[in-house]
């Protein structure tokens, strides 16, 4: 498939700005849902990211590297490069995701090397839709150009163009520049393993592209003896999948084949050659888990065909960069690029609710970074488990409050009724509540929580300038909020929410950055 790469676009974006792709063939095998946390922690953990941001560190970003990205619901989706620029995004916050030895080998080297690395920008290509820059993504990582694909990762990504994206077999030929034999074999082993993917699935057996050999199941039904006894063949003109089993007896003989593959290096090592694997299905023939008396049935199949596209149509389907106006980026409090992830479901919606808000919603605006900001300290104190900590200190700042206040009563009492007695201070502090040494959690609120963080964890973590001044602010803005929530009269407008979200969000950054960072 011919395709004019001259005429696209491309832009310099911060890398805070680029949106990781939850697509990727690395990562799509985990979760659909993933956020860009989760995507990162994937990465980091799977594909040596922190070994590529070392290198970057040291070395420098190697120009000729531009991502490609696409742009899919106004959010910069980087579809080629997710590895780079995953790095950029550990070097742009090492302790969110590193141990502390790991983390300070690449702040030393930002220090050392003096890279701007909060204010980074690379350039990116901008590819009009997913289906023109799946060429290139294919034929780079098939090869030794980049970090090479697993088994998996390729046969996923050819797959999904089938099932996904809704491209015949000849249509992803063309895309791929790649033939139809390979293709076709591609879809045929992906949709017998996705077929047994769902039958383990029931047994609490669970496969992935990146726990399980798609080699060896190749290898596997490569032998005509194999596909006789699943009871399986494939549709050549589309790579089918077809059953000719009854359900019941077609899920007993995939487990008891793929018990073999589950252990690949066994596998690998005693089923090398066609006899050795006609050997095997021999012994699983003889397993009392399968009935080999149940006939194949010509008439009993299953297939998944679907609806399929137009390769022109869906070429045609372009996405260019939104040229910003300023009046449109105005028209909200939070920049629209903005990015703060908790890794949990309800702060997460909070915030994309929240950052969705118009300058003329400033009533819901205000209610709602109320709720966001209490919530979010509720659970930095809950996930560091500090619970204990803070309880100690809002008990302990209680009962000082409960002393004054004491002493208070008992210097009037003794003046307005001439008492010459003592007074019993503890007595008073006893009868009134006010020597409980722990608060109760439970019902921990915001200026409690506010004062826990502010005091104990920002002032030694946050810089001195920032945290200056987002403590001066912290009391005029949560009474702003306060109001909002609980004063009918109270007006609020454009300006304070604004106000309110730019000395906060350092906040809410520190937060979101140092979870489980408890000492």
């Amino acid at each position: 498939m011919y395709i004019d790469y001259s005429a696209w676009e491309s832009f310099e974006y911060k890398v805070s700005t680029l949106q990781l792709d939850v697509n990727n063939p690395r990562i799509r095998y985990s979760n659909d849902n993933l956020n860009q946390t989760q995507i990162m922690k994937l990465l980091i953990e799977n594909e040596k990211i922190y070994d590529l941001a070392k290198k970057i560190s040291e070395e420098g970003y190697f120009v000729g590297e531009e991502p490609i990205i696409c742009i899919e619901n106004d959010k910069k989706v980087v579809l080629e490069g997710n590895r780079r620029v995953a790095s950029l995004k550990l070097l742009q916050n090492p302790k969110k995701y590193l141990s502390t030895a790991k983390a300070n080998v690449l702040l030393r080297n930002i220090v050392e090397n003096k890279i701007p690395i909060d204010d980074y920008k690379i350039r990116c290509h901008i590819a009009p839709n997913r289906l023109q820059a799946n060429p290139i993504i294919y034929e780079r990582h098939k090869g030794d150009a980049v970090k090479r694909w697993e088994t998996g990762n390729q046969y996923s990504f050819v797959s999904d163009m089938y099932w996904k994206d809704g491209l015949s077999v000849d249509d992803i030929c063309e895309v791929l520049n790649e033939t139809r034999g390979n293709v076709l074999k591609t879809i045929k082993i992906y949709n017998l393993f996705k077929e047994a993917q769902s039958i383990l699935d029931k047994e609490s057996i669970h496969i992935n592209t990146d726990n399980f050999n798609l080699t060896n199941l190749e290898r596997f039904c490569n032998v005509d003896e194999t596909k006789r006894f699943l009871g399986i063949s494939f549709n050549n003109d589309n790579g089918d999948l077809i059953i000719k089993l009854p359900e019941e007896e077609f899920e007993k003989r995939v487990l008891v084949a793929f018990n073999e593959l589950l252990n690949a290096e066994s596998f690998s090592r005693q089923y090398n050659t066609t006899g050795e694997i006609e050997s095997l299905i021999k012994d699983l023939e003889k397993s009392p888990n399968v009935d080999m008396s149940v006939g194949l049935d010509e008439n009993t199949t299953r297939s998944n065909e679907i609806d399929r596209q137009d390769l022109e149509a869906a070429k045609n389907k372009i996405t260019k960069r939104r040229k910003n106006k300023k009046s449109s980026f105005d028209n909200y409090v939070i920049p629209r690029d903005k990015e703060i992830f908790f890794d949990n479901n309800k702060l997460d919606t909070l915030f994309a609710e929240l950052r969705g808000l118009t300058n003329d919603k400033q009533y819901a605006f205000s209610v709602l970074l109320r709720t966001y900001l209490e919530q979010s300290l509720y659970y930095f104190i809950e996930q560091n488990q500090l619970f204990e900590e803070y309880s100690n200190k809002v008990g302990q700042d209680a009962k000082k409050n409960g002393q004054a206040k004491v002493k208070t009563l008992i210097k009037y009492l003794k003046g307005k009724h001439d008492l010459q007695e003592p007074i019993s201070e503890d007595e008073i502090m006893t009868i009134l509540k006010f020597n409980i040494d722990k608060a109760d959690y439970s019902s921990a609120s915001l200026k409690p929580m506010l004062d826990f963080v502010l005091t104990t964890k920002l002032a030694n973590d946050m810089d001195t300038q920032t945290y200056k001044i987002v403590k001066n602010q912290i009391d005029i803005i949560k009474s702003s909020l306060d109001l909002s929530v609980h004063n009918l009269k109270y007006f609020a407008d454009i300006e304070s929410n604004k106000k309110a979200w730019s000395d906060l969000e350092p906040l809410f950054v520190y937060l979101s950055n140092n979870i489980n960072k408890a000492e």
